[in-house]
């Protein structure tokens, strides 16, 4: 098994389709997106279709199905449209970590298709590494908010 850092292909499809609703935080019909963490051991890459408890983190102080993100909004800029989420920290934590899943938390997500999506993928990120926190701050730093450099991008 493996974390494979992609975007979600499902996600590709969905955001054509209108599923995800990446408003800033403070609109209130924006999706909640949230962020969990998993050990070596886990199955994530392109293919991963919706957050999976297999090979989730364990440990004190982390909660299964993670933490939600705070969402920049999206922006445009040299003909990139991108978007971001505020760094994320587990406070005193013990965990270890190789790797996360961005998912869409809102309930009854559709697909216009008729089906619902429950905790859809959007993105696998791989830390290159087991990364440890014990009983302090395991912190998510994104990239910064930039067409060259924000977490999702479509150029």
């Amino acid at each position: 098994m493996a974390i494979t850092q992609a975007m979600c292909t499902s996600f590709k499809a969905q955001v054509l389709l209108g599923v995800h609703d990446f408003r800033p935080d403070a609109s209130a019909t924006s999706d909640t997106f949230k962020l969990a963490l998993y050990s070596a051991g886990a199955a994530l890459s392109a293919g991963t279709t919706a957050y999976v408890t297999d090979s989730e983190s364990v440990g004190t102080g982390y909660t299964a199905g993670g933490s939600a993100l705070t969402n920049l909004g999206v922006t445009t800029g040299d003909s990139t449209g991108f978007l971001d989420f505020s760094d994320l920290t587990f406070s005193t934590v013990t965990v270890n970590a190789a790797g996360c899943l961005i998912y869409n938390n809102s309930p009854s997500t559709n697909d216009n298709s008729g089906a619902t999506l429950t905790n859809a993928a959007v993105c696998v990120l791989d830390f290159g590494g087991t990364k440890t926190s014990t009983a302090g701050d395991f912190t998510i730093i994104f990239p910064n908010n930039t067409s060259a450099d924000a977490i999702i991008r479509i150029a």
